[in-house]
């Protein structure tokens, strides 16, 4: 019973003794890590280390208000990048700055030329033969500058950029009037009131205004054609540098090499037909023809600017482009008279190579080289189509400060010796007409409706 008692004291003693502490498990291992100002990054290692219990760590974890406060530099950066690139999309879909990679201009000209000088060429009288100065005496064709009509024609442009900045570039100009030809007639049916129809001249040997009559009431009828004839090209290279880019001013410089050609013709020709006043006396049946033509070639260097102003969907440009060099001119001077005398079979025909202001005196090629000067400006308003796109309407204007003309190479004074039409020529008297180089200026202006595309 002791023993019993005994052994039920020892069990609660046991139990009501302190627990004692377990042995102190390990730490969690933890993995390296670095740290950045986004946050803490865990390295993809599979190492870890373990530290023991108690073991300092070499650097503190970093507050989280000092995390915010290190990341706003790297928010900023981001922030600027992302405008760059949306600034750079932006300027992408708008209008190129500087020359842009390429351009290319198409242009529709609708330019006058400088009138033609005409001295007289058709004049009639009602009484006889008909003679500058007389009271009775009327010019029909001539005595004044002709006005040409309208030309028509094209220019066309194309542009690259050989830099990276679009800064500098190669332009290539081409531009043609069409050929257009006005003509002046007289016949001897529309003016019966006049009766003497003739070609006018001064005659050298009498010291007085004379003219080949060509048709007399009763005994002849005449037609009379004058016909001016006058066309134009050039072309033009240029290496075109942007001096200014703004969003609305642009400055362009180029210098270069322009060409220029204009050719220009007057010719005169007369049909005449002598009806036979008495019996036994032939028909004849005959052709008076005149040709002056006057060549103009110019090669210089040029200089020139372009200012550029827009706002909004609308622009207005100037440029201006002046060139200095050699004009290379040429007067060609031709004549014929052909005549049948009498009918086919049996008729007599002859042909000899002078006219009337064309003789051998003076028909020939003649040619000279001058110093001449080409300014060319022109003024621009139009609309932006779109981004890469433009429509303009312009006036341009076109000056050669020395030329040669086909009217102004004509010697109104001609010896009657050596005129076909008056009989059988003679080497009497003075050798009229001269050759002449007479020199002038020349221009051309007008309308210019374009579309100009950049890239």
């Amino acid at each position: 019973m002791r023993w019993l008692l005994s052994a039920a004291i020892g069990f609660w003693g046991v139990g009501t003794l302190p627990a004692q502490p377990r042995v102190a498990p390990l730490p969690r291992p933890i993995a390296p890590c670095s740290l950045t100002a986004g946050g803490i990054v865990l390295n993809t290692t599979n190492e870890v280390a373990n530290l023991p219990p108690g073991t300092l760590v070499s650097q503190p974890l970093t507050p989280v208000e000092s995390l915010e406060t290190a990341a706003i530099p790297e928010q900023e950066n981001r922030t600027e990048a992302v405008a760059e690139d949306l600034e750079n999309v932006l300027t992408a879909r708008s209008e190129p700055r500087g020359l842009g990679d390429s351009w290319d201009n198409y242009e529709f000209l609708l330019w006058w030329p400088k009138s033609q000088p005409l001295p007289p060429m058709v004049a009639a009288n009602r009484f006889s033969r008909p003679g500058l100065g007389s009271s009775d005496t009327h010019v029909l064709i001539g005595g004044r500058s002709l006005d040409p009509p309208d030309q028509a024609g094209g220019r066309f442009t194309l542009g690259r950029s050989f830099t990276t900045d679009n800064s500098l570039g190669l332009e290539a100009t081409y531009f043609f009037l069409g050929t257009r030809t006005e003509t002046a007639s007289v016949r001897s049916l529309d003016y019966p009131q006049l009766g003497f129809l003739g070609v006018p001249f001064f005659d050298p040997v009498t010291r007085t205004p004379s003219a080949i009559v060509l048709a007399s009431p009763g005994a002849s009828s005449a037609r009379i054609d004058v016909s001016t004839t006058t066309r134009a090209q050039g072309a033009e290279m240029n290496v075109v540098s942007c001096l200014v880019d703004r969003s609305n001013l642009r400055v362009r410089g180029l210098a270069g090499y322009r060409f220029l050609q204009v050719h220009e013709g007057l010719r005169s020709e007369a049909f005449f037909v002598n009806s036979p006043v008495s019996r036994g006396t032939p028909t004849t049946i005959g052709q008076i023809a005149d040709q002056f033509d006057a060549h103009n070639r110019f090669n210089g260097g040029q200089l020139g600017l372009t200012f550029d102003v827009s706002r909004g969907s609308m622009f207005v440009e100037f440029v201006g482009k002046v060139a200095l060099g050699t004009n290379f001119e040429v007067v060609r001077v031709e004549g014929q008279t052909n005549t049948l005398v009498g009918y086919q079979p049996l008729g007599l025909a002859e042909s000899v190579p002078r006219g009337v202001f064309a003789e051998p005196t003076n028909i020939g090629r003649y040619t000279r080289s001058v110093f001449a000067v080409v300014p060319e400006a022109m003024l621009k308003v139009g609309l932006k189509l779109n981004e890469r796109g433009r429509f303009f309407a312009a006036y341009n204007v076109l000056y050669l400060s020395d030329a040669v003309r086909p009217g102004d190479q004509i010697d109104t004074t001609v010896n009657p010796g050596q005129i076909q039409a008056l009989g059988s020529p003679s080497h009497l008297g003075p050798d009229r007409p001269l050759p002449t180089i007479s020199r002038t200026d020349f221009w051309m202006q007008g309308l210019v409706l374009g579309l100009e595309g950049r890239y």
